[in-house]
């Protein structure tokens, strides 16, 4: 670099600072995600914040910064933030991304994210061992425990897979212990179900005969106590959803999307990107979506449609 004389003009030093430097003249990318625990505001923080730190150090040498994390407590949330312009990123699961598309109209979905070890998943159904219960049409009259109506595989999907038996769900807001036998029914032909809290609480809840029946993913199945899982078993195995979702949420500039895609796509090869990723709900890496992902999103998406009709949406 050359040294400017003590003569040259502020013009000058301008001039030659912006020959040395990138300039950060471009608005910051923000990243949404949705708060899983709104009990706790720092937890979203603590999970993507290393993920976003480290955007910013491969963005800004090429003239681009990351803006503070955008945390929703919800998804009505997020859909707000995104309409508003906010946002211009969403990691999120996929009938999460799906809805907040439909909302906005504003979601581009990119690349697909291997999380908690799955690259795609899919929803067990599970009943005590000894319960008549072998097929999804038995649930009728019974009791079904699910984890949250924020949860993919524990709430959307399974629901999806009952509306496509032709059942009909209500929802029970109180747990009760059911039959002694756990097979008795409930007043009606519908499904009850209810929120536990959590999958534990759900595989919990069934075991002691608070309900009938719960449902979600394989991978928690796969968790469930030893202690317990004799117990239980699975009598229904839903169609497989991919596990989370990279999408653009706004406009950006094609290619400033096609370097931040390089630099996401790359992460799990750079040791401080797989720490980034680990910290983020043990992300194991980015990859481009297949003609068969594609095909996979077609169907939930038509899924959705029938869960926001059945709900009058």
């Amino acid at each position: 670099m050359s040294v400017l004389s003590r003569q040259s003009t502020p013009l000058a030093l301008l001039v030659g600072l912006t020959l040395c430097w990138p300039v950060l003249a471009l608005e910051p990318l923000r990243l949404g995600v949705i708060n899983e625990r709104p009990d706790r505001p720092a937890y979203a923080l603590g999970l993507y914040g290393p993920l976003n730190a480290y955007l910013d150090a491969q963005l800004r040498p090429l003239g681009q910064r990351m803006g503070d994390l955008v945390i929703a407590r919800s998804l009505d949330e997020m859909a707000v933030r995104i309409s508003d312009g906010a946002v211009d990123l969403l990691l999120e699961g996929v009938m999460p991304t799906l809805k907040l598309r439909r909302r906005t109209g504003r979601i581009d979905v990119h690349l697909l994210v291997w999380r908690k070890g799955q690259r795609q998943y899919h929803t067990v159904f599970f009943a005590r061992r000894e319960s008549p219960i072998q097929r999804i049409e038995q649930l009728r009259g019974k009791v079904l425990a699910f984890e949250s109506p924020r949860s993919t595989s524990a709430f959307d999907v399974p629901r999806a897979a009952l509306i496509e038996a032709g059942l009909e769900l209500a929802e029970q807001p109180v747990a009760e212990p059911v039959a002694a036998e756990h097979s008795g029914a409930v007043d009606g032909d519908q499904v009850r179900f209810l929120f536990a809290g959590s999958e534990l609480n759900q595989a919990y809840w069934v075991h002691s005969g608070r309900a009938h029946a719960g449902a979600f993913n394989n991978g928690d199945w796969e968790r469930v106590p030893a202690a317990i899982k004799p117990e239980l078993r699975v009598f229904h195995r839903t169609r497989p959803i991919l596990r989370w979702l990279f999408s653009f949420a706004g406009p950006v500039d094609p290619g400033l999307r096609a370097q931040l895609v390089e630099i996401l796509n790359g992460m799990h090869q750079d040791p401080e990107g797989r720490a980034a990723l680990a910290a983020a709900s043990r992300i194991a890496k980015f990859e481009p979506l297949t003609s068969a992902d594609r095909a996979n999103l077609a169907y939930w998406d038509e899924a959705l449609e029938r869960l926001e009709a059945d709900a009058g949406e």
